[in-house]
């Protein structure tokens, strides 16, 4: 048995392989398998150079007949469309009329990607425009909720100083009942020799007839000289006051 690479012996020791195709017999060595190739696989599909090469040419025929055959076959088609043409005239007239359609449709799709640009860009712009709303909302969000904090630091000190003031005017208070209106108050005062421009009234809403007045005058000072006056003068009435009516007379 002879080697069909090198033509030489191959004894029965010793790796060898046989093509699938002719039979043959070859050193393992004259191929570029590996051993490790035999000892994984039980077959392997291999063919010696001889049957390759006849394969190749094989194949090459198959292929330059085929070849040959689809030209044989486009002259024929083109040959038949040419005799189609001269013999019928109103199919000329259909390819005609059917160019015609497809080059309206070609503009028609031309003018609807044009528009659809168009939308495109005009989309991206609303997109832009919505994108820097929302960053204005959330500054606007920002600063209201920044001036709203302003606020209650103001109210909280204005509500601060009304309680001061309300603490300081309490200072400078008394209450006069029994007298009908400002203008009698204003003769109640200048009995007790109290002559301030300054005062501020305020009746009192009760359930009597006639209400008590709160008197807040410009000063502290004042207000102790009125209650002195008031203690040397011993009862106080509207008769002795020149009030009108007879009625009881309270500081």
């Amino acid at each position: 048995m002879h080697c069909v690479v090198c033509d030489k012996t191959i004894g029965k020791s010793g790796y060898k392989i046989q093509c699938r195709k002719c039979d043959g017999w070859t050193h393992l060595n004259c191929t570029n398998i590996a051993k490790d190739d035999i000892h994984d696989k039980k077959k392997i599909d291999w063919h010696c150079k001889q049957c390759r090469d006849s394969s190749t040419s094989a194949l090459e025929e198959e292929l330059e007949e085929e070849a040959s055959l689809r030209e044989k076959l486009d002259r024929c088609i083109k040959r038949r469309q040419s005799q189609i043409y001269e013999h019928s005239p109103s199919t000329q007239d259909m390819f005609k009329k059917l160019l015609k359609k497809i080059e309206g449709l070609e503009e028609a799709m031309s003018f609807n990607n044009e528009m659809v640009e168009g939308m495109r860009s005009s989309l991206d712009e609303l997109r832009k425009e919505n994108k820097s709303i929302k960053t204005k909302y959330e500054k606007l969000k920002i600063e209201v909720q920044e001036l709203r904090q302003e606020v209650t630091v103001l109210k909280e000190k204005n509500a601060a100083t009304d309680i001061e003031a309300d603490l300081n005017s309490r200072k400078r208070n008394i209450i006069i009942s029994g007298v009908i209106d400002k203008n009698e108050i204003v003769k109640v005062l200048e009995n007790l020799g109290i002559n301030d421009a300054g005062i501020k009234v305020k009746q009192i809403p009760t359930n009597k007839p006639i209400k008590p007045f709160v008197v807040t005058f410009s000063s502290e000072e004042t207000k102790r000289n009125a209650l002195q006056n008031r203690k040397s003068r011993g009862n106080l009435n509207s008769a002795n006051m020149n009030l009108g009516e007879q009625r009881e007379t309270y500081i």
